[in-house]
């Protein structure tokens, strides 16, 4: 086995292979290989700074810590759903009722287009159009609304 295979090997390897002073072709390479020892060395001398950080003790309260939270998150998206699925509907039926039962004309005062009041325009209906006449006292002025 060369260096290279060797360095491969050792990252991928479980750490505890390397500590075993067993017969594996890995360990032998590393046991006769003055660089591969030292970075077998450095990967467990690393390993054990790792574990000492890294306490048991501290991950379960880390757990205990975190549980409320991911319980808290779960009945917010379950309030979510709810709300999507009850209130969403309930909105878009309100809404509905309001456009059917609103006036869909506003309200105008019907005017007789007959009727000619002193000082006030006189308005015609264009026969056979969708259109008003309004005839000011100005002749020059006449407004044509469409409708």
């Amino acid at each position: 086995m060369n260096c290279e295979l060797a360095l491969e090997r050792m990252l991928d390897v479980d750490l505890e292979e390397l500590e075993d002073r067993g017969g594996s072709e890995l360990v032998i390479h590393i046991q006769g290989c003055g660089r591969c020892h030292a970075v077998a060395a450095e990967l467990l001398a690393g390993h054990e700074m790792l574990a000492a950080e890294i306490q048991p003790a501290d991950v379960d309260r880390g757990v205990e810590r975190v549980l409320p939270a991911v319980r808290r998150a779960a009945i917010q998206r379950v309030r979510r759903r709810r709300l999507i699925r009850f209130a969403l509907p309930a909105t878009a039926a309100a809404v509905l009722a309001l456009l059917v039962t609103r006036d869909p004309v506003p309200s105008m005062p019907l005017v007789d287009p007959s009727a000619q009041l002193a000082g006030q325009p006189t308005v015609r209906l264009a026969p056979n159009t969708n259109a008003l006449v309004l005839e000011t006292n100005n002749p020059k002025i006449t407004v044509v609304w469409f409708y």
